[in-house]
């Protein structure tokens, strides 16, 4: 019997396999794991970048940065106008001082917030320029899987879902929406696009 079982999975095809781990691995997700019924099944290689999950991570990094830095450039510029407008009266209150003293530190610490903001963003920025300069190097398959099952409240809804799985696909390392995956390649290429303008235009400056 245990022979018959490990004939039958090598026999497999990697289409059969890859659709045996994302049905496994939806099923544990899934509301109702027994109405699952599969529609479409695509295998490809996975090349890192790319297809790299850790290297999506820093992406999401280095866009919470520049989140971060754009509120606390807003911060300085608050800051600043407080300074301007309690540090301008020739005659001074304690209150606008004190108001005046509590900007300014407001607007240093901000400022060298932004300071240490920019620093880690720029190695950021380095280490993804240098992976999408490598060769792209296979990392195992990804799986574009549709499928239809039932929600909570009954309701059958279609799904799409990217998994990646291991080069002997044997487990899934990662996963998420169709969606998701050609934002993240349209981010990606939009990153591409404005480190290659600020190159040229740096270029042009010297």
């Amino acid at each position: 019997m245990a022979a018959t079982i490990v004939v039958v999975a090598c026999s497999q095809s990697p289409e059969q396999k890859a659709e045996a781990l994302v049905k496994d691995s939806l099923k544990k997700t899934l509301f109702k794991p027994d109405t699952y019924k599969p529609v479409d099944t695509k295998l490809d290689s996975a090349y890192a970048p790319y297809d790299d999950p850790a290297f999506y991570k820093d992406l999401v990094e280095l866009g919470g940065l520049n989140s971060e830095y754009e509120d606390l450039e807003e911060d300085v510029k608050q800051a600043k106008f407080s300074m301007a407008l309690y540090g301008d009266s020739r005659h001074l209150t304690s209150l606008s001082k004190h108001e005046y003293e509590e900007a300014k530190i407001k607007y240093e610490e901000a400022n060298e917030k932004i300071e240490n903001l920019r620093k880690k963003g720029i190695k950021l920025t380095e280490k993804i320029v240098a992976l999408l300069k490598e060769e792209p190097k296979f990392i195992g398959y990804k799986v574009l899987h549709n499928y239809r099952a039932d929600t909570n409240s009954g309701m059958t809804t279609i799904g799409n879902t990217v998994f990646f799985v291991d080069e002997n696909l044997t487990e899934v390392k990662f996963a998420m929406s169709l969606e998701e995956y050609n934002q993240t390649q349209e981010a990606i290429k939009h990153f591409l696009e404005e480190y290659e303008e600020s190159e040229e235009e740096h270029e042009s400056e010297e």
